[in-house]
């Protein structure tokens, strides 16, 4: 059983005259040890989707399932429990600057009612795991966005949740420091069997950490999955930005004149993807495909990219203006294992 199911949820905001429809048919579920991507550009609705997981936002109407119990017939104090269960990171850490780092992270635990010296006694270790006990006795203000990120990490494991809500909480940080916390997070999930749900408008994150993703656009799920499915074969429009054309999905519009966002715009030859594998034939097969073909192709663009641990290939190629030339270069690929796709 999933330990998250989403069935036909609807989030509508009502300020006066105007309304707002920010999800619109959320229909997803989360395995229990996923590490599990929600992508899309700002205003999408990826915010609002993350709080309508714990119920922090009610939404209008449809449910959220956690761990076989749904939210929406739990009292208050019921829900306060299943929240317990859910830990959560932010992109700005919402840390307490005038405690030190040992008091956040023991922090939950003491409100909770556990005493401060087991709090403290957890916290030590949970600092311990994410590498920064020899912090304990330093003040946020001390601390780099990578330091802050990880003692907010360990706060939120302080309750021993099954669940971690990550919104955005790599945005903030430095290409680098990005890579620790997702190594930290890939640990954790390891380590703990933490379910991981990861809020991002990046897919270089969805790429090196998720196994599976859904893409948001506009309030709705356009395309979910697993993510080395979706680089290979992405079919909504919004997928095919962010892989085929490269893009960040919050800077699309000042981007459209940037290759490889520009290869839509050539015109009047057949274009194609193609991604390699670790599956793939080793030879030079485009080399070899233009000696088979005896027609030249034009290389648009080249790129190798970390899918899950995983690394791919991928070109984007423009055939030969002779369709049946490009017949028998796309034949060549398919039957040497290369994944290949039209490019309109």
């Amino acid at each position: 059983m999933p330990v998250i199911e989403i069935k036909s949820l609807y989030k509508t905001f009502v300020s006066g005259d105007s309304k707002v429809e920010a999800l619109k048919n959320i229909n997803f579920s989360v395995e229990k040890g996923d590490i599990y991507g929600i992508i899309g550009m700002s205003g999408a609705g990826k915010s609002t989707l993350v709080r309508c997981l714990n119920y922090l936002e009610r939404p209008t109407s449809g449910s959220v399932v956690i761990e076989g119990k749904e939210l929406e017939s739990l009292s208050e104090k019921e829900l306060r429990e299943i929240r317990r269960n859910i830990g959560m990171i932010f992109q700005n850490f919402n840390l307490l600057m005038q405690e030190n780092v040992l008091r956040n992270v023991s922090f939950p635990l003491v409100i909770h009612g556990v005493p401060k010296r087991e709090a403290e006694e957890k916290a030590r270790n949970l600092l311990d795991t994410v590498g920064l006990l020899e912090k304990a006795s330093s003040f946020p203000a001390q601390l780099s966005g990578g330091q802050k990120q990880r003692v907010a990490i360990a706060r939120a494991l302080a309750s021993n949740p099954g669940i971690l809500l990550c919104d955005e909480a790599t945005s903030a940080l430095d290409p680098q420091t990005t890579q620790q916390i997702l190594e930290l997070l890939r640990k954790i999930n390891a380590e703990m069997g933490i379910t991981i749900i990861i809020i991002t408008h990046s897919m270089n994150v969805v790429r090196e950490i998720c196994r599976n993703v859904a893409i948001v656009e506009e309030g709705e799920i356009v395309e979910n999955g697993l993510v080395e499915d979706i680089f290979t074969h992405p079919k909504s429009k919004a997928a095919r930005r962010l892989i085929i054309e490269g893009k960040d999905p919050d800077r699309w519009e000042e981007q459209e004149d940037k290759l490889p966002g520009a290869v839509s715009q050539l015109k009047g030859t057949r274009k194609i993807r193609i991604v390699f594998s670790s599956n793939s034939s080793y030879e030079p097969v485009i080399a070899n495909m233009i000696l088979s073909s005896s027609s030249p192709v034009n290389i648009l663009y080249a790129d190798t990219k970390d899918v899950n641990g995983v690394a791919r290939g991928e070109m984007i190629l423009e055939l030969s203006a002779d369709p049946e030339n490009a017949r028998k270069q796309i034949s060549y690929l398919k039957e040497r294992g290369l994944e290949v796709e039209d490019i309109e």
